[in-house]
């Protein structure tokens, strides 16, 4: 336990946290800070398409055979973690079913940030992991998406109530869910790293690359003020109401870590792995949600993803996450 402390105190301190903490302040203290929306636009198609090519380019040295079993681990992993965590917002937490739903959809997905957080942490660490898991990041953002959607409207048929919304169609769904721009911009980073020439990259390099991380930062300074707003902006909020946002990364991470252990991954494969089992998406299931679901309130999924669970997985999660890797291997 002393060591999760001492490596959540050296995470804390890492400039990508102290980032995100500055964005929290900003709003907590009423600051005057915005992050203009093209710019906002704009460093996020860098740090996605960055992830992208960074993974085309390892997958060139990786054969499909070698990739098999952590894709089907990383589809039942996300399916898994879409029933329980409707198991804990609807039984245990007495949600609606629209609103465990919604919910459930972002916890059987993924984070990007937080992928990105776990990758630099194993990178200040100097620990190996497979190259190929940018591409695990791309297969586990979809699927947890369309199957709450498709049980939410076979719930809705049950009750004779299926609405008419045309964005709520099964086919609307899932182009939102696969082709929406984070998954986009990731499958065109990777095509762009797999097929273009060495020569080429470099000079993509400077931006693609150097300039990756401190991008990330001012990212994270968004990410923070936006996640502050957005709990803000929750009316007669109980953070008891809200507990699955902490308690549900642990037990993801905790499921991602065995599940890598057991198909042979190495620790850091394992430990992304966690890390993507125990992150919420903020960025596709929202997008695909408020088009197939527009009931379902923002304030409880977005609250709860990117309010709740980013923050504690940056700075509770990922050490968490390393220290029972290290407990396993």
């Amino acid at each position: 336990m002393d060591q999760m402390l001492d490596i959540a105190y050296s995470n804390l301190l890492s400039p990508m946290i102290l980032f995100f903490l500055i964005g929290i302040i900003a709003v907590v203290v009423n600051s005057d800070l915005k992050v203009p929306t093209a710019f906002y636009t704009g460093y996020t198609m860098i740090i996605l398409f960055t992830i992208g090519i960074k993974g085309g380019v390892e997958l060139r040295h990786v054969s499909l055979m070698e990739m098999i079993p952590t894709i089907i681990a990383a589809v039942i992993l996300s399916i898994i973690m879409l029933y329980i965590t409707y198991f804990f917002v609807h039984k245990l937490f007495s949600y609606s079913v629209l609103e465990s739903w919604a919910v459930s959809a972002h916890y059987g997905s993924v984070s990007a940030v937080t992928f990105i957080a776990g990758l630099a942490f194993l990178d200040k660490m100097g620990i190996f992991y497979e190259a190929y898991m940018s591409a695990i990041l791309v297969i586990m953002e979809g699927p947890a998406i369309i199957l709450a959607i498709i049980m939410y409207k076979l719930y809705l048929q049950r009750q004779g109530t299926e609405e008419t919304n045309p964005n709520a169609s099964i086919k609307h769904v899932v182009k939102e869910a696969f082709f929406g721009k984070s998954i986009f911009l990731l499958l065109g980073g990777i095509f762009i790293g797999f097929v273009a020439h060495e020569d080429g990259l470099l000079l993509i390099k400077p931006l693609f690359g150097d300039l990756f991380y401190g991008i990330l930062c001012i990212f994270l300074l968004h990410m923070g003020m936006i996640a502050t707003q957005s709990i803000k902006q929750m009316k007669n909020i109980r953070i008891v109401s809200f507990l699955f946002a902490f308690i549900l990364p642990v037990i993801g991470g905790t499921i991602g870590i065995l599940t890598g252990q057991v198909i042979g991954l190495s620790m850091g494969g394992a430990f992304i792995l966690a890390v993507l089992t125990g992150s919420a998406s903020y960025i596709a299931a929202p997008a695909a949600i408020a088009q197939a679901i527009p009931e379902a309130n923002s304030g409880i999924y977005l609250g709860s993803a990117l309010g709740l669970t980013l923050p504690f997985n940056l700075v509770f999660g990922i050490p968490y996450f390393y220290w029972v890797a290290t407990l396993l291997y």
